[in-house]
């Protein structure tokens, strides 16, 4: 940077390095990067920070007459209205499959890579919502162990995503073997859950067909709302990322729709995977009435929501769960956010006969003969 004044009694504060970018020759073509100034931003009506933000539009506008551009790097998105009108947001998405291919090429030389063409894939897909950093930190540690990045390594790659997503408070990563012979009854859903398991695969999307949107499994407690996500996830094998809807409201301004971004984002980037939203009416089941007593944050990021659910292209299929669909939005429950909507009865007598059956095959196998499941079932 050009322009420096050493004597600057500033020189440590924002406002000295505005000052110093203002004094730089305007013929000369230069780059000014400013770092992490989103405590800054975020505050922009304080007595401490107003200045700043006045100082950085007035920067603006005497840079637009020159060969000069003023960076601004941060990991989160904030921007004050006052400067709005003046910026151009580049976002820096995660990689996707051909970057994290192309990482792998650059960090790992050929004789090194000791996976065939489908564990490659494997590897690529693992990688698949990790930041290049977290990425370059896995292979470099497989390389120091083995001097090899093989099969075995695929297995640290998804135990470092499943830290990655267990570090941004907002999803969980879930590994579940819950099959469909772990669920007793539900026959309408699991037949459509059948019908769909290969939405998901590349000969599906040559063909033309539509990526499956989510399902919404409404009933009481206890019906097996939670069991049916993990199965869909394990039956189509796919990731499962499981939402708190609760930990996406925090009490910062702003934060809330920070984190609904970073939940659509860091879901795109590990598609096509499953997302269980557990427990949507908890949340927005007061959106309607206008009563959320939180100055509007519910319905900017339940906006947010339903309007990334509508227009996705990405594969991410969408279990949501409600105990009581009577106070969930009409917006939430148009055709086009969800494929269907299945009601989780309390169970038949014959589907208590396989819930039963379910049960004491996983924990009394050689005892199953010895039990009346039909007189059970009647009680």
């Amino acid at each position: 940077m050009t322009g420096w004044d050493d004597n600057d009694s500033d020189k440590g504060s924002v406002i000295g390095a505005l000052g110093r970018i203002a004094k730089t020759q305007a013929d000369t073509p230069t780059v000014f990067v400013l770092r992490d100034l989103h405590f800054i931003l975020k505050n922009p009506d304080t007595e401490k920070n107003a200045p700043v933000i006045r100082a950085i539009k007035n920067l603006t506008l005497q840079l637009k007459r020159t060969r000069q551009t003023l960076i601004l790097t941060s990991h989160t998105l904030v921007i004050p209205p006052e400067l709005q009108e003046e910026v151009t947001v580049i976002d820096f998405p995660l990689p996707n499959v051909q970057e994290i291919d192309y990482l792998i090429r650059q960090l790992v030389v050929s004789e090194k890579l000791k996976l065939n063409g489908l564990g490659k894939e494997q590897l690529v897909k693992a990688c698949q919502g990790l930041s290049r950093a977290r990425i370059r930190r896995v292979l470099a540690a497989a390389l120091a162990a083995k001097g090899e990045v093989n099969e075995s390594d695929i297995d640290g790659v998804l135990e470092e995503k499943k830290q990655a997503v267990r570090q941004t408070g907002i999803l969980e990563f879930y590994t579940t073997n819950e099959s469909l012979k772990n669920v007793g009854g539900l026959e309408n859903l699991k037949q459509w859950m059948r019908t769909r398991q290969d939405g998901f695969t590349e000969e599906a999307r040559c063909y033309g067909i539509p990526n499956p949107k989510g399902v919404l499994l409404v009933g009481i407690q206890g019906t097996g709302k939670s069991l049916s996500a993990k199965t869909i996830a394990h039956e189509w094998r796919l990731p499962l990322l499981r939402l708190d809807v609760g930990r996406l409201f925090g009490g910062i301004v702003g934060e809330s729709e920070s984190r609904i971004r970073q939940m659509i984002q860091l879901s795109e980037a590990i598609a096509p995977c499953v997302l269980w939203m557990d427990e949507v009416d908890k949340a927005f089941g007061n959106i309607s009435s206008g009563f959320d007593g939180d100055s509007g944050t519910s319905r900017r990021v339940f906006g947010t929501l339903i309007t990334w659910m509508q227009e996705k292209t990405s594969p991410v299929f969408i279990v949501a769960t409600a105990n009581n669909v009577q106070i969930l939005p009409a917006e939430l429950l148009r055709k086009g956010r969800f494929d269907e909507i299945f009601f989780l009865n309390l169970p038949t007598e014959k589907e208590r006969q396989d819930i039963f059956k379910v049960h004491l095959q996983k924990f009394r196998p050689s005892k199953l003969r010895d039990f009346d499941l039909q007189r059970l079932a009647k009680n």
